[in-house]
């Protein structure tokens, strides 16, 4: 299928409202529930990093097995759409428990609590989550229909991000149970539309194909990922940028509160900004990569991003303005390049696959996002732990961790930068051209 609706497009883009909603608010303010502040850890820090950490290494591992299962997986309603069916429920009543941690100060509860939800969370995320974006690929093959469909696909992760903005109000207002009750129904809801009207062709058995004892086995299925250069050169790049831009995402409720002094409810100050400036520049990303190719759009989002990150680290030092009238003004810049973070890696990937059917002559969606997971879950997890080393170590919130945040954010962007620099995949009349 070459083409989509509009309505089709729509339906399949309201699942990154979930997609991006749910992971913004653990990365953000899950650290805020049961870390605070060191005097009042609802769990011990360094036992939470790792806690945290080990979530997204458990993410890692399931990740090529729901891959693999999907891509294999022979039903009436195709390979994606029994996951996303059947395991958005158990995720958002998973998320709604992880917020009602059962004991209000230092406990053991607490710990075991976190450790239980967090782990189930991560497996739920990618049960729903990997085959959601193995779509892509699969619902169109023209090159500028899936840069549309994913700028379609932005919109919505952009929704999800301005829900998660006023998430501290809702917070100060009714409290964490609130958020999680929040969150979760709209996770539910989010998937609706993509349930109703994506449909995959049925899968069976094919008559040519292997026998079951000589299909690949998984191992088989993750190495032959490996194979593929434009891959390696795509998962790096884009496993440095969630490192940088997950450390940005955590440090904006600490720096409202502990630097600029203001309360949770006041993170939108920081948060409409950017929002407002990714949502203008989704439609210049697009326009630049059907003008100048997928590959030259995302080599300025990864440039972007390191030159202008840094200058958060700077604030109160800047030549206008209030502390806060400088930090809104930077993240507002901040959202320029990251909007095209928000579209174009999906689409990249979705080229990555196609390259592969060349190289091994089967359609394997899922395995390449579930393997590009696996990676970018992995630095996403060390930039949790980064965090807490740099800002949550001591006795109080470090002041200077926080503004030393921005700049291992942009070294994050630079070493995304040298690593996309030799990716091989162009776009030619309409076709992709290795060019390596």
């Amino acid at each position: 299928m070459a083409t989509l609706s509009m309505g089709r497009k729509a339906a399949y883009a309201t699942g990154g409202i979930a997609m991006n909603l749910t992971n913004l608010v653990i990365s953000q303010w899950i650290y805020k529930l049961y870390v605070p502040s060191p005097e009042t850890a609802l769990v011990v820090v360094p036992v939470f990093g790792a806690i945290f950490f080990l979530g997204r290494l458990t993410d890692g591992i399931t990740d090529p097995l729901i891959a693999y299962w999907s891509d294999r997986l022979r039903s009436k309603w195709g390979r994606r759409i029994p996951f996303i069916l059947f395991g958005v429920g158990p995720l958002a009543l998973v998320f709604f428990l992880l917020w009602m941690p059962p004991s209000p100060g230092l406990h053991w509860s607490n710990t075991l609590w976190a450790f239980v939800f967090i782990q189930a969370y991560f497996v739920l995320y990618t049960v729903v989550v990997t085959p959601y974006l193995a779509l892509i690929p699969e619902i169109t093959s023209d090159l500028d229909e899936r840069v549309n469909l994913t700028t379609l696909q932005a919109v919505g992760v952009m929704v999800g991000t301005a829900v998660f903005a006023v998430i501290g109000v809702v917070i100060e207002s009714w409290g964490w149970a609130a958020l999680g009750g929040v969150v979760a129904g709209l996770c539910v809801v989010s998937f609706v539309p993509t349930l109703l009207w994506i449909r995959e062709r049925p899968t069976t058995p094919a008559s040519d194909e292997a026998p079951q004892g000589e299909q690949p086995g998984l191992i088989t299925w993750m190495r032959l990922t490996f194979h593929n250069r434009p891959f390696l050169h795509l998962v790096v790049a884009t496993s440095f940028y969630w490192f940088g831009l997950n450390l940005l995402i955590m440090v904006v409720p600490y720096w409202v509160q502990d630097l600029l002094g203001l309360g949770e409810g006041d993170v939108p100050i920081l948060m409409g900004p950017f929002l407002l400036m990714n949502l203008v520049c989704f439609f210049l990303f697009n326009d630049m990569a059907k003008r100048w190719g997928k590959h030259m759009a995302f080599m300025v989002t990864l440039v972007g991003s390191a030159l202008v990150v840094p200058a958060l680290s700077l604030v109160g030092h800047l030549p206008f303005g209030s502390e806060l009238v400088q930090s809104a003004v930077v993240m507002g810049l901040i959202g320029i390049p990251t909007a095209g973070f928000m579209m174009l890696p999906f689409a990249l990937l979705a080229d990555v696959v196609d390259y592969d059917e060349q190289l091994t002559g089967q359609r394997r969606e899922a395995i390449y996002f579930g393997m590009q997971a696996v990676l970018q879950k992995t630095m996403i997890g060390a930039s949790i732990f980064a965090f807490g080393l740099m800002v949550l170590g001591g006795q109080t919130t470090s002041i200077v961790g926080l503004r030393a945040v921005p700049l291992v954010a942009a070294v994050a962007f630079i070493a995304g930068f040298v690593a996309f620099l030799r990716y091989p995949l162009r776009e030619r009349e309409g076709k992709v051209t290795f060019i390596g």
